[in-house]
């Protein structure tokens, strides 16, 4: 069955892939201007739809069996999105700090976009944010190491007390109520790529970091609780001894 010159293909009965193949070279194998024409357009479609041009002509038959144009949406499918999976960021140790002989402040680099406590920890060691937690649990040297995450401009961040180095996660409750001044954190919640932590009913935070290490014994009139306009970066910190305990407070 010949093309019809001012239209698509008459239609017809469609086998196999290898048939649709053998079947576009057979309807429109010819050297004349209209086949080149509609070789070249098959292979447009079959380009955009990610298909073999027979398979494309098949679906373009059968289209124009059950009447509908072939120019609607449903005559050739769109192309499938390839989705590219972003390459796995190994965090990075940059520094270990001792708090005391139990504690300790790591500062990591690469979790990027970090993952995120999904509340404020609970359990034997409570999330320092909470106002129920136990005051003292964690040594004040840890939150005079750890306040510049909560610096106006700083994009360091408070990592999650029971998280550790190799997954880390970022403190809810810090999320909640320290995290306002630091732009990367603001523009991954705009965006998407983090999820703001629940708040249960009932559970009470502190209002912000100074408030939260006073609780915890660090003296108000401590410098490290007013810092300096650049807060210290990545760069400024050298790293020390392992401390005694791995999983302490740390500041990713």
């Amino acid at each position: 069955m010949g093309p019809q010159r001012d239209g698509m293909p008459a239609t017809r009965p469609s086998g196999g892939a290898g048939d649709d193949a053998a079947n576009v070279e057979g309807l429109y194998g010819a050297d004349t201007e209209h086949d080149r024409r509609v070789r070249a357009r098959l292979a447009e479609l079959s380009a955009a739809a990610g298909m073999e041009p027979g398979a494309v002509l098949a679906q373009l038959n059968a289209c124009v069996a059950r009447g509908e144009s072939p120019g609607s949406s449903e005559a050739v499918p769109p192309r499938r999105a390839v989705i590219t999976p972003e390459p796995a960021r190994v965090p990075i140790v940059v520094a270990r700090r001792a708090a005391d002989h139990v504690w300790g402040v790591t500062t990591i680099t690469g979790d990027d976009p970090p993952a995120v406590r999904e509340r404020p920890c609970g359990g034997v060691e409570p999330c320092p944010w909470r106002r129920d937690a136990p005051l003292g649990q964690f040594p004040p040297a840890a939150f005079e190491l750890s306040a510049p995450t909560s610096a106006p401009g700083s994009t360091r961040r408070f990592g999650c007390h029971s998280s550790t180095p190799s997954h880390p996660r970022i403190c809810a409750g810090w999320l909640l109520r320290g995290a306002d001044g630091n732009p990367r954190i603001r523009e991954l919640l705009r965006t998407g790529r983090l999820s703001p932590p629940e708040l249960p009913d009932g559970m009470e935070l502190y209002d912000s970091y100074t408030e939260m290490a006073v609780a915890n014994g660090v003296d108000p009139g401590h410098p490290a609780l007013y810092p300096p306009a650049r807060p210290p970066e990545e760069a400024d910190l050298h790293p020390l001894a392992d401390p005694p305990h791995d999983g302490g407070a740390c500041d990713p």
